[in-house]
């Protein structure tokens, strides 16, 4: 999980902790927690961006919150009959658990450290072959363009920022999630990864050529597939260019936004 979901996580069951449990004087700063949790809960989407995985989190941040609030401004009582108490807090325990589990599951995962001696650069290119018909497209005009991802060894540059696992996510996610028979959803936290690669940092000098390999995606593929295994080959010397190919694979964006 990223860093501000694990703190939203523990806020949300710090006041849990505070609404349910019976406080020694020492510890009635947790009465607060519901007010800190929703701060955080503010902080991770402006900063880290929302996933639907955390919805449950910010559900109980929001129905914390406004169980610590309303006897502050009303005369609500939350103090009933033990069977409602105990439902409740049975309840809050599963949501919790809920909550916290989501995000461990399907976490903004990061890939494998490169084991080779070279940084990664990449850059992606729009290629048209004027000479060549599209024969998947009914425009006679139409002539036949890629989108080629070229990753690198580059020199080492540690403040360039990361590159994204998929430039087009938005896009590509849910052609995958229809592949695979899931709502088109599922797939949306992927926007949030990142790769060990930095975009259009300089080639590394240290020889004056390096192998090239092509890499093709199979069918209802996207060229990013494999980005694991592409890292875990520039690192140690090679280039790697990746072939999107329009109407075989799950989703080509053009820098147009076709």
């Amino acid at each position: 999980m990223r860093p501000i979901e694990t703190l939203l996580l523990l806020a949300n069951l710090l006041t849990f902790c505070g609404l349910a449990l019976p406080l020694p004087q020492a510890m009635l700063w947790l009465r607060y927690a519901a007010l800190i949790a929703l701060l955080i809960a503010v902080a991770q989407v402006l900063v880290e961006g929302a996933r639907w995985q955390m919805i449950p989190a910010y559900a109980l941040t929001g129905i914390f919150f406004l169980i610590w609030l309303l006897p502050k401004i009303t005369r609500v009582n939350w103090a009933t009959n033990r069977f409602v108490i105990g439902l409740t807090v049975g309840l809050g325990v599963l949501a919790l658990a809920l909550a916290i589990a989501l995000p461990i599951i399907l976490p903004v995962f990061h890939f494998p450290q490169p084991s080779g001696p070279y940084a990664i650069g990449t850059l992606t290119y729009h290629w048209i072959d004027t000479s060549r018909h599209e024969i998947f497209s009914t425009d006679p005009h139409a002539r036949r363009e890629l989108m080629v991802q070229i990753w690198y060894p580059a020199q080492a540059n540690a403040s360039a920022p990361r590159a994204p696992y998929m430039q087009d996510a938005r896009a590509l996610s849910p052609a995958l999630a229809r592949l695979a028979h899931w709502p088109g959803f599922v797939f949306e936290y992927l926007q949030y990864v990142t790769t060990h690669a930095a975009a259009s940092v300089p080639v590394a000098p240290d020889q004056p050529n390096y192998p090239l390999l092509i890499f093709l995606e199979g069918l209802s593929g996207f060229r990013q597939m494999n980005t694991f295994q592409v890292e875990a080959l520039v690192s140690h010397g090679y280039i790697v260019a990746a072939i999107d190919q329009p109407y075989a694979a799950a989703s080509v964006v053009f820098p147009d936004g076709r």
